[in-house]
């Protein structure tokens, strides 16, 4: 990159300039960004890192996918406590390898996030990498005082549900990483895939429609595949969840495509992660009346099992008989499954 870091800087987030209202006061142009929420509000925040080779590959994944991913997998995570995204920082750490226009893309796929969501650009940060680029993402948010959705609050008794399908996302990242085998008539002919796996979509009118219902109890998104998920609202509220594997949602192309890849698609649900649906527990009694409010929305809810009190564990029914579920998810430390996206 030839050009100065201010003027890149510049030119990257030109379509936040100059922007005010909203509760925002100040925003990018000046040392820090100044905002403020309803009084019958509280701020959500959250943060989160793409590493190259680790998170994504450029084989796999074309700059403005990248920027747009990371926006998104921030939003799922307010939309999993119930909550409204408002406003994002985003940090780059740019390599060698990587020009002034490729970072302008990203900033598009960035742009392309945040304005389908309502959300505005109002800082962050410019720096050189010796090695990988990296995306850091902000997103603060708000939703109502003392209402915020969280892990912990699955009881015995409610259902364990899931938004939309899920296994979309880790598909299309194989159909990708075979792409050299199958060639572009593959790519085409699976295309719901990529846009799974590149584009995929937060679910913050299903997080709304669950606050709104006051008869949701725990919530969490699907970042890291549905079995790590659930372990983790079995941990956080102390309680068992027994799920039914033929309720687990998949898309019928990805049953298709995993038919013709010799995989079981069941995997890629339970351990592919990136599908940023919602997973989470209702009161029974409530489980009707909030699928059709979903239904309205053209979301799709699916309740794949129960909550029951015991020491904190998964247990997954299939062919009649009832397993452990594995905890294992994706590990953003692990070697083996390093370049994920």
């Amino acid at each position: 990159m030839k050009q100065d870091e201010f003027s890149l800087i510049r030119q990257w987030t030109s379509r936040s300039r100059h922007q005010q209202g909203d509760g925002l006061s100040v925003g990018i142009g000046d040392d820090a960004a100044v905002f403020s929420v309803p009084a019958e509000m509280e701020v959500v925040a959250c943060c989160d890192a793409m590493v190259e080779t680790v998170h994504f590959l450029r084989e796999t994944m074309n700059p403005s996918d990248i920027g747009y991913k990371a926006v998104i997998s921030n939003i799922s995570d307010v939309a999993a406590m119930g909550g409204l995204p408002r406003f994002a920082l985003i940090s780059v750490a740019v390599s060698p390898r990587w020009s002034a226009e490729d970072c302008q893309q990203i900033y598009e796929g960035i742009y392309d996030a945040c304005e389908a969501y309502g959300v505005r650009v109002i800082g962050g940060d410019t720096v050189s990498s010796p090695a990988s680029f990296y995306l850091s993402v902000t997103v603060l948010g708000e939703v109502e005082k003392g209402r915020a959705l969280r892990r912990s609050a699955a009881t015995p008794g409610q259902l364990v549900f899931v938004t939309g399908h899920l296994g979309g996302s880790a598909a299309g990242l194989d159909l990708l990483r075979r792409s050299g085998q199958t060639g572009e008539a593959a790519l085409e002919r699976w295309k719901p895939l990529l846009s799974f796996h590149q584009r995929p979509h937060a679910q913050v009118a299903a997080g709304r429609i669950l606050l709104s219902s006051a008869r949701a109890g725990a919530l969490n998104d699907v970042s890291d595949g549905l079995a790590s998920e659930l372990w983790e609202i079995a941990e956080a509220s102390s309680v068992q969840l027994r799920i039914e594997e033929r309720k687990i949602p998949l898309a019928e192309v990805t049953r298709s495509y995993a038919e013709q890849a010799g995989v079981n698609p069941l995997h890629w649900a339970l351990y592919g992660g990136e599908d940023y649906q919602l997973v989470g527990t209702v009161e029974e009694q409530a489980a009707g009346a909030i699928g059709e409010r979903f239904a309205e929305q053209g979301i799709s809810f699916s309740v794949i099992g129960r909550v029951e009190a015991g020491e904190p564990a998964v247990w997954m029914k299939s062919e009649q008989a009832w397993k452990p579920l594995v905890k294992a998810g994706f590990n953003h430390f692990g070697e083996s499954e390093a370049g994920k996206g």
